[in-house]
């Protein structure tokens, strides 16, 4: 006999004795479940059972506390998905979308931590998908406003992937804030190639452009 058998068995023979209790206080109604759960019926429901499940069977994987903090994320629970990202950067310090992820979720409360797991990430990430921690790096310096670090981090994506809009336009914005206005306008019309109808960057050319 299985667990799982003598698991039901013992269910369905709690239920009859709690059903004779019943009857015998006259007739009172006590729902008691026989069966388990429903299985999830949503994509993001079934994602995050999967992963659950991932992160019961290896709690040391940080492979797995990244896949559920991902799809914690897909599922708008931000708290518990920064809660799992953290696990996974302290599982494997190589962690690099965990600490993308992290870096991303951490940046207008903690900037600098924010930045010290976006170049982690960076450092970490497969060529093809460096671009996306350094724009986010480049963003929190901008914040913190320290342009020349978010000038330098900017080119590096720009190089990485010379044509990603946020990345020319993150450029721009550090060198207008240098007082470049001849170089930030060269970056904010590369930008608008991507996106001609971008209000913000055809307002970022006219002002820019009226002092270059």
């Amino acid at each position: 006999m299985t667990a799982q058998t003598r698991s039901t068995r013992s269910l369905v023979a709690a239920v009859l004795m709690l059903t004779l209790g019943v009857l015998a206080l006259g007739g009172a109604v006590i729902a008691v479940k026989l069966r388990p759960d429903p299985l999830p019926t949503t994509y993001v429901q079934r994602t995050l059972q999967q992963w659950r499940d991932a992160v019961a069977e290896d709690p040391e994987s940080a492979v797995a506390h990244t896949g559920f903090g991902l799809a914690l994320l897909d599922a708008g629970e931000k708290e518990q998905a920064a809660e799992e990202f953290e696990e996974a950067v302290r599982l494997d310090d190589r962690s690099w979308m965990a600490a993308f992820q992290l870096g991303v979720l951490t940046t207008s409360e903690d900037p600098e931590r924010a930045i010290d797991l976006l170049a982690r990430a960076a450092r970490f990430a497969p060529k093809s998908n460096k671009v996306a921690p350094l724009v986010a790096e480049g963003d929190a310096l901008l914040s913190l406003e320290d342009y020349e670090q978010a000038r330098r981090v900017f080119r590096r994506a720009i190089v990485d992937a010379p044509f990603i809009l946020e990345a020319h336009q993150g450029l721009g914005e550090a060198l207008e804030a240098l007082g470049d206005a001849e170089g930030a306008l060269a970056q904010y019309e590369e930008a608008l190639r991507f996106d001609p109808e971008n209000q913000e960057l055809l307002q970022a050319v006219d002002r820019v452009g009226a002092t270059a």
